[in-house]
């Protein structure tokens, strides 16, 4: 046998979990080498059959595979290079992790002498442990720190909040949702826990980040979710990178540019963003919340309002202008992308919303091939908080029509 014929009947017989076929497609003394924190009970260094067998044996008590992929081997002069991705449950700690990784095999005589992984050996730290905040994620693209939740299984659902917020703005879609999806909830740059550029950033610039972020992270097609800034990152996603795309939900957004009379005020808005007390900070906010939300959820939840202004109080001050910029000032109008989307689109609008008024989403649900639009009563401009439990439904009812794949 090749080499690459012994490796793929070891794959074949670990997938079984038939150890016998396995032990003997390996040499007598055997290298098994696995890094990583020794408070991960599969890491360390193996020598001979018997040891390699008690590992295999050990591998269903720790892990609960969920997927398990070989995309290429690569063979030469004995050695092969199994090049793939994992994602599997850690049993102890109910945490699920998925990795990219390459396994280096060494065969001789049709035995394999040595084996060793490379994959995310500290992710896999954090995976064992858990007492860990093991939902809350972080990977860095293109210089931006991006943090992010990670929670449930399920096709992924990725969500992108709007300008002065942060992911919580879909706390109660991602209760329910991640029973049944994967749920990907970002801090877009400058807001919450990520980071931003110092020198600003576009739209377009979160719309690539993105893009590369479901390519590399292996998410396969998601169904972008999306509320104003982040629908408007949405859009550019769909339309200019379908194939990172499966479904697009559009939440209070728009493809124009802002409209212009409101920029003078912005421009006054920011430099209060920026540079303004404490105290001219959080009137502003209160302002703003005015403007934006319904006044029935204003009345009926002053708590919840209470803590979303305390949220953009919280975001640091030169993210959230530089962020204002590419909300506003420099996002541009995107309605020639419409028709280029091509994936079933739900668009959603609070008929009371004053920062993107519905004719905005009628507008875009005209345009948009398949696209299906349903408004809200009494609903501003934040309808994940102001009508959550519709929300929440309309989206449930949008993915059980369109499943992914």
């Amino acid at each position: 046998m090749t080499a690459t014929e012994v490796v793929k009947r070891y794959f074949a017989a670990f997938a079984r979990g038939n150890i016998a076929d396995a032990i003997a497609l390996l040499d007598e003394n055997v290298v098994w080498h696995i890094d990583g924190d020794p408070s991960v009970s599969t890491t360390g260094l193996l020598c001979g059959q018997k040891e390699v067998k008690n590992w295999l044996e050990r591998f269903p008590e720790n892990f609960k595979p969920k997927v398990f992929a070989i995309n290429e081997l690569i063979e030469h002069n004995g050695s092969v290079l199994a090049i793939g991705r994992f994602r599997h449950t850690v049993l102890s700690s109910g945490n699920t992790i998925g990795s990219d990784m390459i396994i280096h095999f060494t065969v001789e005589n049709s035995k394999i002498t040595r084996y060793q992984i490379y994959e995310d050996s500290a992710l896999l730290q954090r995976a064992f442990d858990a007492n860990d905040s093991w939902h809350n994620q972080q990977v860095r693209i293109n210089g931006t720190l991006y943090r992010y939740l990670d929670c449930g299984e399920g096709p992924t659902l990725l969500f992108a909040h709007g300008l002065l917020v942060d992911r919580d703005v879909f706390a109660a879609q991602v209760r329910v949702l991640s029973q049944t999806h994967r749920c990907i909830v970002l801090d877009m740059p400058g807001h919450g826990q990520s980071g931003y550029r110092p020198d600003g950033w576009t739209l377009d610039d979160i719309s690539s980040d993105l893009a590369l972020m479901i390519r590399e992270l292996s998410l396969g097609k998601v169904t972008f979710v999306g509320q104003s800034q982040g629908g408007m990152v949405g859009i550019r996603l769909a339309a200019r990178e379908p194939e990172c795309v499966s479904g697009l939900v559009l939440i209070g957004t728009s493809a124009r540019a802002e409209f212009p009379e409101r920029l003078d005020s912005w421009k006054a808005q920011r430099e209060v963003i920026r540079n303004g007390s404490d105290e001219s900070r959080e009137s502003l906010f209160r302002d703003i919340q005015h403007r934006l939300n319904g006044e029935r959820w204003l009345a009926d939840r002053p708590d919840e309002a209470l803590r979303e202004r305390a949220v953009m109080l919280s975001h640091n001050r030169t993210g959230l202008a530089l962020a204002l910029d590419a909300a506003v000032f420099t996002r541009g109008d995107i309605r020639s992308l419409l028709p280029m989307i091509t994936v079933p689109t739900l668009i959603i609008s609070g008929e009371s919303d004053r920062a993107t008024p519905p004719e905005l989403s009628h507008e875009m649900a005209q345009a948009i091939p398949d696209s299906t639009l349903q408004l809200l009563p009494e609903t501003g401009h934040h309808p994940t908080l102001e009508s959550a439990e519709a929300v929440t439904d309309a989206i449930a009812a949008f993915l059980s029509l369109h499943p992914k794949d």
